[in-house]
């Protein structure tokens, strides 16, 4: 039952207590807290970065309707119809992946190796984004690196659609198509790939309803133990890759060692080495001088 809130009440108070109820709803603290502001935010009609100067208004009439779905555990995002990811705004859609905060990570190391590039004297690095959902990483690079050339790749068409209206005026170029095939005519000549493809096992339920409820299954699941796809963007990051490129991967928490044992059996990587990120994992890995065994 939604608990009625005085009109008196200040939007402040009904966020604290939004936070309050987030949490019983089983939702960590830092996560209610943030999810109450991106809502309330959205219910006052202003961007989340001003949001305090609202907060000492009456609470907007559609406020509590959505800290209700959110108890539910509907995502915040899907509420709102977009994405914040490192300061810029991601439109959503049905069916469009939501950005997850474990892939700041994963940009932040590519954004360092980016400047470390421009540095040694490259002036216009080539980013390969495969499986690029809404755009996440592709924007968000181009966003921050004007000086590289960013593509991305996405199957599920509406994601690509998305991507594509995301991407405007950031010189990212978005293309729906399998990343599998992706930019033969990039082939040897990319600096780095980022990808973050489907990597969860058929069947385990080791993620919140969030994402198993939410997010689209084409972006989730994985055969051969979760490994299916990732085996598929090791191909494919080989192929596109100038050597010495790096490719960055997220993967499962649980694939910190079948990951990089996977890649190191292929003979096309100098190193690949994986680490634990806040919720998952992340490989890195460096592309050899030669062609690696074939599968």
């Amino acid at each position: 039952m939604t608990t009625a809130v005085p009109a008196r009440d200040t939007l402040a108070a009904a966020v604290d207590t939004a936070v309050a109820r987030l949490v019983d709803a089983g939702i960590e603290q830092a996560a209610a807290h943030d999810d109450a502001r991106l809502l309330a935010a959205h219910a006052a009609r202003v961007d989340p970065g001003d949001l305090d100067g609202q907060l000492q208004e009456q609470v907007p009439a559609d406020f509590w309707a959505y800290v209700e779905r959110r108890c539910a555990r509907e995502p915040a995002e899907r509420i709102v119809g977009h994405a914040w990811f490192m300061g810029h705004r991601f439109d959503l859609a049905s069916g469009v992946f939501v950005p997850k905060p474990e892939t700041a990570e994963i940009v932040d190391d590519a954004l360092g190796r980016l400047h470390g590039l421009l540095e040694t004297g490259v002036r216009s690095p080539v980013v390969v984004d495969l499986c690029a959902g809404p755009g996440t990483m592709a924007v968000t690079l181009a966003h921050r690196v004007p000086q590289a050339r960013v593509y991305g790749i996405e199957l599920a068409e509406d994601a690509a659609q998305v991507a594509v209206h995301n991407a405007r005026g950031t010189g990212a170029t978005i293309v729906q198509g399998d990343a599998r095939d992706a930019f033969p005519e990039l082939d040897g000549t990319v600096d780095l790939v980022v990808t973050n493809p489907p990597y969860i096992p058929v069947g385990l339920r080791t993620s919140s309803p969030e994402v198993l409820d939410y997010d689209p299954p084409m972006a989730l699941w994985a055969d051969e133990g979760g490994l299916g796809m990732i085996r598929a963007m090791e191909l494919t990051a080989g192929r596109l890759l100038r050597p010495r490129g790096v490719l960055l991967l997220e993967h499962g928490g649980y694939q910190l060692e079948s990951v990089p044992r996977l890649f190191a059996g292929t003979g096309r990587w100098v190193t690949a080495v994986s680490r634990a990120t806040c919720n998952d994992g992340c490989l890195t890995a460096v592309r050899g001088e030669t062609a690696g065994r074939t599968p």
